[in-house]
């Protein structure tokens, strides 16, 4: 035995060894084979050979802000995996989701059937693959949700709505009670299929809370589904399999479940000769899908179980999300909700609304409506992995890109809805105004909307979603005044400055006047809803009764009113113009570029105009113009005021037509070093928290902050900390963003903004930002001048204050160069609060 064992061994192991080697060099042959196929297209390079990572990327939860991500490093066309690539073109869709049959779709949509061990996978409309089936299974229901058929519905949204209404009115209004609308709206998409499906709510509004787990459930079914449509192989023998199905429950068992026990009660009732309860009189979906299988014999028997399923799923979850982005945002940004308001308002004065709720033919063809539920959908798309399909035989190009049969393409709708040439730099942004544009302009921009997906697939239930967006809005905006919890407004100075140049003296900003109220109604009833004003004195009251009280002590000459030159705007917002007419006709005013044309006629001549008319009655106006004699500081266009590279105006586009800045030279170095000067920039409304400048790549974010300027750690704030409330978690990446709602020119916004940020790092230059708020305290304000700010170290002291302001999140969530100029004239800066 002994014998014949040592002969048998070496055997053994050369077969083993060829056994090895022929697995090893197949693997190497084939992974060869899926990266040269398709070489030619960029992406990570673990996606050239394995899906693993995707199957990370979706479990993370965050897949559409990753695929944003590698989109913005590698392009249009990314490789997503072996054989799958994200396109992010809109200008493709046509090909990609034609109107005819071309392009299946790919196993990724068999993971999205719900599988019982008995039935198999139950296909859909949305998820099946085979194109007759798809055909055979959608034309007798799609007529059911074209909008003709959509709009009878009205009534029993209706219904839904005064259910609602009536719950938040005896749950909230009396206690003025803070509750999670995000919520509701779930419970009213849900009620809404309900009654429109079953004819019959869920009950999730009279109870106000998730009726028999059916949310939970929902959100377990896709949670789990998620991950297995970046690898359909595994979710076959994982989850699609009658073996496995013996021990545990299957992806959509229990929204079956709940199916079926509607579709057996009706189908019960029917036999018994019972009616529909809840006045549908018979015709609600299910009735009209049970006789449609009546009338069509050939349907296979589980239509009506894969119609309701999807009625159930898509039908009420997806509204809910796009109804949720949109009441975010309009929240979120308040002045939107209030321009929506004034429209809703001005449409009843107008032509009348239906009460108690708006109809659909009241509210359809309201512009800036539209323009909001256009961008909720957009923004936040309820689907956002790629729609996966399979290029068809013979490849095909797209854009300059050839790909193979069976190559797997796919478009995700979150990527494509912020495709920046298609819908601007600010398209990661809520910006309703971005469909305000010609109609050829917004059409192109809505056919690149991908949310409904596109083509013959298109979701048949969108009429449906758009009907409850228009109802839903409405009725609450003109029953309600909602806010946001956390977002009770800030208590923000307004910063002037008198600038003193020897005997010449200018003054830029003025703040707020004391009768703020003489403005246009229009304007005092924007400053009314959205602003609570404290103005005790004008500046030329400060600057007067200052100089009275020294005079009287017989102190030193000082600065009045009647020694302003010029009065300088930042802008033209009621918050920094003040009242000129407090100064004397010799008293210029300056302002920036195009301010002229858009101010003046002012009001009472012009009832929309900002400003009035005694602003420049009597005074020369000057516009600055930035042309006339080009100069650049930093990367600024500039405007040296006194000639002498003392003191600059700059050009800083973004906030309103003619925003300037101002940099005033405050000491000269005793060495002569113009870079040893320093300089104190005044910001205006650039941005409105430091939290926008900071930190950047030229000032990231401290290890350490000392002191600490949040109140969850006594002396030090380790940097990390404040880190983790960061988009990105980017220890060089700022903490917010300019709004493009109050920033209309966006992109010249964020140029500004850059702009200031490679200023800010330099050790010579104080900036300060009209409302900085966290500097308040540590500065020297009139009649103190602000000069020696350097001497202080004011600059360190303050730089980082600002972050005090995310004390509370913190505790929720534990429950470069100097800048030279020509010249070495300095003035006299003194900043008034």
């Amino acid at each position: 035995m002994d014998r014949s064992f040592n002969i048998q061994a070496p055997e053994v192991k050369v077969v083993a060894q060829l056994i090895l080697g022929f697995v090893i060099s197949s693997a190497v042959v084939h992974l060869f084979r899926v990266y040269w196929r398709l070489r030619h297209i960029p992406g990570p390079f673990w996606a050239k050979f394995t899906n693993v990572q995707r199957v990370f990327w979706v479990k993370s939860r965050r897949a559409h802000e990753i695929h944003q991500a590698v989109h913005d490093k590698y392009g249009e066309v990314v490789q997503f995996g072996p054989n799958m690539v994200s396109l992010a073109n809109p200008a493709w869709i046509p090909t990609v989701y034609p109107i005819r049959p071309g392009f299946p779709k790919s196993n990724f949509y068999r993971t999205l059937m719900p599988y019982t061990r008995k039935g198999g996978a139950l296909p859909a409309v949305f998820n099946t693959r085979d194109e007759e089936l798809h055909k055979k299974i959608k034309s007798p229901i799609a007529p059911l949700f074209s909008m003709s058929n959509t709009l009878p519905l009205e009534v029993f949204l209706n219904k839904t709505i005064k259910v609602m209404t009536e719950q938040l009115d005896m749950r909230f209004v009396g206690s003025q009670a803070t509750f999670d609308l995000a919520d509701w709206l779930q419970y009213f998409a849900f009620d809404v299929m309900g009654t429109l499906t079953f004819s019959k709510r869920y009950g999730f509004l009279e109870q106000g809370k998730d009726v028999n787990n059916m949310l939970g459930t929902i959100w377990t079914y896709m949670r789990t589904a998620a991950p297995m449509t970046q690898i359909p192989w595994f979710d076959e023998i994982w989850y699609k399999n009658s073996f496995m199905a013996m021990f545990r429950k299957t992806t959509g068992f229990s929204i079956l479940s709940i199916v079926g026990k509607y579709i057996a009660e009706r189908t019960e009732a029917r036999k018994s000769g019972k009616g529909v309860e809840d006045g549908l009189g018979g015709r609600d979906m299910l009735s009209q899908f049970l006789e449609i299988t009546i009338n069509n014999p050939t349907l296979p028997p589980w239509c009506v179980t894969a119609w309701t399923f999807s009625n159930v799923i898509a039908g009420s979850d997806s509204t809910a999300v796009v109804m949720k982005t949109v009441w975010y945002n309009l929240l979120a940004y308040p002045e939107t909700m209030h321009r929506l308001r004034e429209e809703l308002l001005e449409a009843k004065r107008t032509n009348g609304m239906t009460t108690p709720f708006p109809s659909w033919k009241d509210v359809c063809d309201l512009p800036y409506l539209d323009a909001c539920i256009l961008e909720g959908v957009r923004m936040h798309p309820p689907f956002c992995l790629p729609l996966e399909r399979v290029v068809p035989k013979g490849g095909t190009m797209i854009g300059d890109s050839f790909f193979p049969e069976g190559t797997v393409v796919g478009m995700s709708p979150y990527v494509v809805n912020r495709h920046k040439p298609t819908f601007g730099e600010d398209a990661d942004d809520w910006n309703p105004d971005r469909w305000m544009v010609p109609k050829e302009q917004r059409q192109k921009r809505e056919a690149a909307i991908m949310t409904f997906g596109a083509g013959r697939r298109v979701c048949l239930g969108r009429h449906v979603a758009m009907l409850e967006l228009k109802k839903i809005v409405p009725a609450l905006l003109l029953r309600y005044e909602p806010e946001m919890a956390g977002f009770d407004g800030i208590h923000v100075p307004i910063y002037c400055f008198l600038v003193s140049h020897g005997e010449r003296h200018v003054l830029f900003d003025l703040g707020v006047r004391r009768d703020w109220d003489h403005y246009a109604p229009k304007t005092v009833d924007l400053i009314r809803r959205t602003t609570q004003c404290r103005t005790e004195k004008n500046v030329s009251e400060i600057l007067d009764d200052y100089a009275d009280c020294v005079a009287k002590a017989e102190a030193k000459p000082v600065v009045r009113s009647t020694d302003i030159e010029a009065v300088i705007w930042s802008h033209h917002h009621f918050d920094h113009i003040g009242d000129p007419s407090t100064f004397p006709s010799s008293t210029a005013l300056v302002v920036g570029p195009g301010v002229k044309k858009l101010c003046w006629p002012a009001y009472p001549t012009n009832p929309d105009s900002l400003v009035l008319d005694t602003d420049i009655e009597g005074r020369t106006a000057l516009e600055i113009d930035f042309a006339a004699n080009p100069l650049r500081i930093g990367r600024f266009d500039a405007f040296d005021y006194f000639g002498d590279g003392s003191f600059y105006l700059l050009d800083a586009p973004g906030h309103s037509v003619g925003h300037l800045t101002a940099l005033a030279r405050v000491t000269t170095a005793a060495d002569g070093n113009p870079e040893h000067d320093s300089f104190v920039f005044m910001g205006a409304d650039t941005c409105h928290h430091p939290g926008v400048l900071r930190p950047t790549e030229y000032l990231p974010l401290p290890t350490v902050l000392s002191p600490s300027p949040v109140k969850l750690f006594a002396h030090s704030c380790p940097g990390d900390v404040l880190q983790r409330l960061q988009p990105n978690e980017n220890p060089a990446e700022a903490f917010f963003t300019v709004s493009p709602i109050l920033f209309p020119d966006h992109e010249a916004a964020l140029e500004t903004v850059r702009k200031i940020a490679e200023l800010d790092a330099a050790d010579n230059i104080f900036i300060i930002l009209a409302h900085d708020e966290s500097i308040k305290n540590h500065i020297d304000l009139f009649p103190h001048p602000i000069n020696d700010w350097k001497a202080k170290g004011l600059r360190s002291q303050t730089r980082w204050l600002f972050c005090k302001d995310f004390s509370n999140a913190l505790d929720e969530a534990n429950s470069g160069e100097s800048l030279t100029g020509d010249g070495a004239g300095a003035v006299s800066v003194t900043a008034s609060n």
